[in-house]
C-alpha cells in the first residue's frame, strides 16, 4: 500500500524536526498571512537542522548507524529490492515449501507447532508473521529437543530433530537469498552521497566509523565505485582473513623518492554488526571473505531471533560491538542514526548508556515512523508544526523524552536516511585530489 513516502525522492525538505513542545515542525519557514493580521512568521526547522548537522560533520568523532530502513533507498530495475520484514517471512515459507507449493502445510505446520496461530489471511493470502519470533521459537524448541533425546533420536535423519534442523537451515537460507540484492547496477545515491560526503573531513581527524545491521553490500558498493577504502577488519591478502588489529590499520599515500608518507582521504571503518552475506567461517573457526557455495563455510550472520544478544558476545560480532561502545565515550562525538528502530536491546542500550554519561555525545536521529503517513498524507498540507504522539519503543521514547526536556545534545527528525543525506551540508576546501576525483565521479555518471 502507498503512503506518503512511496517513490518521494530524497530530499532535506522532506524532513521535520521535533520540538521541546513536543510538536514537528517544518523544514521551510511559513510567512504570516498578509491578509491576517493576527498570524506571524514561523521560522522552519531547516537553519536549526543545518547548524546541528554542521557541528556534527566538524565533531572529532562521526559515527554512523545504518539500519534496514537504510537500505530501502537501494533500487534496482528489477524485482529484487531491499527486503522488509514480511519479505523475509515470504521467502522463508516460500523456500520451506518449494517442493511442496499446493498449500504450503511444511511452513505452516511448523508455525502452528510452535507459535500456536497462523497469522490471518488478507484477500485470500496469509498475511505475513514475526519472522523473528518464529526462528526464535525453533531455535529455543530445537534445544530443548536435543536436551531430551538420546543419540539416536538427535541423528535420526527422519526424526523430528533433524526436520526442525532443516527447516530453520532453509529459512536462513532464504534471507541470505533475499538480502543479496546489491550489484554493479543498483542505485545507490544516498549511500555515495553519504560517504562523499563525509570523505572531505580533514585527514588529521579519526576517520568516520559506519555502524551497521544490514548483511546487504550496500556501503562496500556505493565505496567501490567512489574509490574509497574501507577498513572493515579483514586483510588484503588473496584470502581475506578477519583480524580485529586490522581496525589499528590506516592507509598512507608514500612518495616514490623520500620517506614522507600522507594520510590519503577518504578512508572510513565500517564495523557489520550483525555480520555480513559475503562472511564465511571455516572449519577452524577462521572468518573469511566469501560467498561460495561451500558445504565448509558457514555464513556469518546473526539471523533474524530473540538471541541476538547472546549470539553479539561471539567473535567477530564482539570485535564489532566494543567497538560501538568505546566509540560512543569518546570526548566530542557525533551519532548519526538513520533506518534503525531500536528494536535490539544489545544495540540501543548502549547509546542510552552512553547519552547518560557522555556530555559531549551529540544524536541525530531520523526515522521516518515518527508521524503517522497518513497525517502527512493530509489534504490541505499538513500543518506547519504537527502534533503527533511520541514513539512507543522504549528506548526511541526515552531519547525524544531528552528532547522535551530540553537537552540540547539530542535532535529528532522524522524522515528517511535519503533525506538526512541531502541535509548534511558538504565540506567546503577540498584539497586537489578530492576535486579530482569529483571530475572523474562527474565524468564517469555522464557516460553512464
Amino acid at each position: 500500500m502507498s503512503d506518503y513516502w512511496t517513490n518521494k525522492p530524497g530530499a532535506a525538505g522532506n524532513l521535520r524536526l521535533l520540538t521541546r513542545e513536543g510538536k514537528w515542525l517544518a523544514w521551510e519557514d511559513q510567512e504570516a498571512d498578509p491578509s491576517d493580521a493576527s498570524t506571524k512568521r514561523i521560522a522552519g526547522a531547516k537553519g536549526r537542522v543545518n547548524e546541528v548537522l554542521t557541528q556534527a560533520v566538524h565533531a572529532t568523532n562521526v559515527l554512523t548507524l545504518l539500519g534496514s530502513g537504510a537500505s530501502f533507498c537501494a533500487k534496482n530495475t528489477g524485482p529484487l529490492q531491499a527486503p522488509g520484514m514480511s519479505d523475509l517471512w515470504h521467502a522463508a515459507r516460500k523456500k520451506v515449501c518449494e517442493h511442496n507449493i499446493e498449500n504450503y502445510s511444511d511452513f505452516d505446520n511448523v508455525v502452528l507447532d510452535v507459535v500456536g496461530a497462523l497469522p490471518p489471511e488478507e484477500k485470500g493470502e496469509q498475511r505475513a508473521g514475526d519472522i523473528e519470533n518464529l526462528l526464535s521459537l525453533c531455535k529455543m524448541k530445537l534445544e530443548l529437543m536435543e536436551v531430551r533425546a538420546n543419540e539416536n533420536e538427535k541423528t535420526d535423519s527422519n526424526g523430528p530433530i533433524s526436520k526442525l534442523k532443516a527447516f530453520i537451515e532453509k529459512a536462513e537460507g532464504a534471507i541470505l537469498e533475499k538480502v543479496d540484492f546489491v550489484d554493479q547496477a543498483t542505485a545507490l545515491t544516498a549511500h555515495r552521497g553519504l560517504i562523499q560526503k563525509f570523505a572531505k573531513r580533514a585527514v588529521d581527524k579519526p576517520r568516520v566509523k559506519v555502524f551497521t545491521t544490514n548483511y546487504d553490500l550496500c556501503v562496500e558498493e556505493a565505496a567501490s565505485r567512489l574509490g574509497v577504502v574501507l577498513i572493515d577488519g579483514f586483510s588484503h591478502s588473496a584470502e581475506q582473513r578477519f583480524n580485529r588489529d586490522y581496525f589499528q590499520h590506516d592507509t598512507v599515500r608514500r612518495q616514490t623518492s623520500g620517506t614522507k608518507a600522507d594520510y590519503i582521504d577518504g578512508v572510513f571503518h565500517l564495523y557489520k554488526l550483525h555480520g555480513s552475506i559475503d562472511w564465511r567461517r571455516r572449519t577452524d573457526g577462521v572468518v573469511i571473505r566469501s560467498q561460495a557455495s561451500d558445504p565448509t563455510l558457514r555464513p556469518v550472520l546473526i539471523y533474524p531471533r530473540s538471541t541476538k544478544y547472546q549470539e553479539a558476545f561471539e567473535a567477530p560480532y564482539l570485535d564489532m560491538f566494543a567497538a560501538l561502545q568505546a566509540s560512543l565515550r569518546e570526548p566530542d562525538t557525533a551519532l548519526l542514526v538513520a533506518g534503525f528502530g531500536f528494536a535490539d536491546d544489545h544495540i540501543s542500550a548502549p547509546i542510552w548508556s552512553a547519552l547518560e554519561s557522555n556530555l559531549s555525545l551529540r544524536l541525530i536521529l531520523v526515522d521516518p515512523s515518527f508521524i503517522p503517513a497518513v497525517k502527512l498524507d493530509a489534504h490541505p498540507a499538513p500543518d506547519h508544526l504537527l502534533e503527533a504522539a511520541l514513539p512507543t519503543r522504549k528506548y526511541q521514547n526515552k531519547i525524544t523524552r531528552l528532547v522535551l526536556e530540553g537537552d540540547p545534545r539530542v535532535t529528532v527528525l522524522n524522515g528517511r536516511f535519503e533525506d538526512l543525506v541531502d541535509a548534511i551540508p558538504a565540506i567546503t576546501g577540498e584539497s586537489d585530489r578530492q576535486r579530482l576525483q569529483m571530475r572523474l565521479d562527474h565524468i564517469r555518471d555522464v557516460a553512464v
